[in-house]
């Protein structure tokens, strides 16, 4: 009989001691921190985490000679890798170009584990800049977005990124210097970069830059190659120019509102203010006035110009929505609508391009300009120039090719008459006197300045 009772006293230990084992393995619930560990740093990390996105991505690259013609059998696989940030809560997401050119599957991978196939909408690739979208059906938490305006060189910043694949990681360093030109390639020119000893590796590229508010002040674009602490992000003041453009109204919908506005800095807060209102515009007709501060635009607040394309990017033309403006120290609530937009004919554009800077154009292709620059695409050649225009009074004379004109820090290439209508609708040259201007003349690039003051823009094709 002491058998039996000792097998059943071990085996009573034995329940015992896992019931025991098990309930002191369970996971406590996480203790919150003291409150002198959650720093600004943690802070700004918690808010902008949620809004960080991983990239991941695959190409086809030619196993021989034949390619692209070769089976696809036969083409190795190149997996890529990168980040992003949501701007838009309906999923739109900011990049670089180089992290989505030429794929042929995108995926985004969010902070909360959930994965989506992404489609490129739009890219600027002079600006190695992208616009991604996914669709989760819920709303997606957007960044806040700061200003480059005043940033300090030796004010904190964080990176948070696919560094090397490793997704979410965060990095904190410094701003080292500002306004840096870096050449990475012949053909990748990047201009006024925020240079940062904030880690930036293989697969942070496309990632925010983020300040120690939690705001985006960057997008991380390069590293220089053998060093160590030298990362570089383009400017979200330069960036907004092109999200802008890439979220606009016109590109995505079709449709038309006329507000030209741009971001001011007063009493050290940044306000969104109506610098002119195109004529016969849905803004125009809603009684919007130049010098409005906005203030909202249905459901979403306007910190930046970029907000009221996303205000109005739902819109049809038969809806409107309302929008709160800021006017003679009160709030004032104005209705306002969209318009299809009418796409500029070719005969239009010439005949615009003719009136606005005084030239008559051609459209010539890159063997025109190829002796000059490899790099240039074509250019429009000046067929005849009126005596007396902005064109004439910068010295531009028949037989040039124009090939680009600079808007604020981007330089835009001028490839058809429609390029140039582009350039001189842009909000930024309502801060400026004169348009630098590119031209090729005896195969040599020259680069020389109109003055706006004599372009009448009242003629401009909208």
């Amino acid at each position: 009989m002491p058998q039996p009772k000792a097998r059943w006293i071990g085996i009573g230990v034995t329940v015992w001691m896992t019931l025991w084992m098990g309930s002191s393995s369970r996971p406590a619930a996480a203790a919150e921190p003291n409150p002198s560990r959650v720093t600004p740093v943690v802070k700004a990390v918690r808010k902008v985490q949620g809004c960080v996105v991983n990239i991941t991505s695959e190409k086809r690259a030619g196993s021989n000679a034949r390619w692209p013609f070769s089976p696809e059998e036969s083409q190795r696989r190149v997996n890529g890798m990168g980040s992003g940030v949501i701007v838009d809560e309906r999923g739109y997401i900011l990049t670089n170009h180089h992290v989505v050119d030429r794929v042929q599957n995108l995926d985004v991978h969010l902070a909360d584990g959930s994965n989506y196939p992404a489609r490129v909408i739009t890219s600027d690739r002079e600006m190695d800049l992208a616009m991604i979208k996914i669709d989760a059906g819920r709303p997606l938490q957007a960044v806040a977005i700061g200003s480059s305006e005043d940033l300090m060189v030796g004010e904190t910043v964080i990176t948070i990124g696919n560094a090397f694949g490793y997704e979410n990681t965060v990095s904190v360093g410094i701003i080292s210097a500002l306004k840096r030109n870096v050449t990475l390639a012949d053909d990748q020119v990047y201009r006024n970069l925020i240079q940062t000893d904030a880690c930036i590796n293989p697969g942070n590229s496309g990632g925010p830059l983020i300040n120690i508010e939690g705001e985006l002040i960057g997008i991380n674009v390069a590293t220089r190659s053998g060093a160590q602490g030298i990362g570089f992000a383009l400017p979200i003041d330069d960036v907004k120019r092109v999200a802008m453009e890439m979220l606009n109204t016109r590109r995505l919908a079709g449709t038309w509102h006329g507000i030209i506005a741009a971001e001011r800095l007063q009493d050290a807060v940044r306000r969104v203010i109506v610098n002119d209102i195109q004529t016969g515009s849905p803004a125009s007709e809603a009684g919007l006035l130049p010098g409005d501060q906005v203030i909202k635009v249905g459901d979403v607040s306007v910190t930046t110009p970029l907000d009221i394309e996303r205000g109005l990017l739902d819109l049809r033309p038969t809806q409107s929505t309302k929008m709160v403006v800021f006017r003679d120290g009160k709030s004032k609530e104005l209705p306002i609508g969209v318009k299809l937009f009418q796409r500029v004919t070719p005969e239009a554009a010439t005949d615009s391009v003719m009136k606005l800077i005084g030239v008559k154009v051609v459209p010539v292709s890159a063997e025109y300009t190829t002796a000059a620059s490899e790099q240039l695409h074509g250019g429009l050649y000046v067929q005849a120039v009126v005596p007396g225009s902005a064109a004439d009074r910068a010295m531009i004379k028949p037989g040039d090719i124009l090939v680009g004109m600079n808007v604020g820090n981007r330089h835009l290439e001028t490839i058809r008459p429609d390029n140039v209508i582009y350039i001189l609708r842009q909000p930024e040259l309502a801060e400026t006197q004169s348009l630098p201007f590119y031209i090729v003349r005896s195969n040599n690039i020259h680069q020389g300045t109109m003055s706006l003051a004599e372009i009448p823009m009242e003629t401009l094709v909208r």
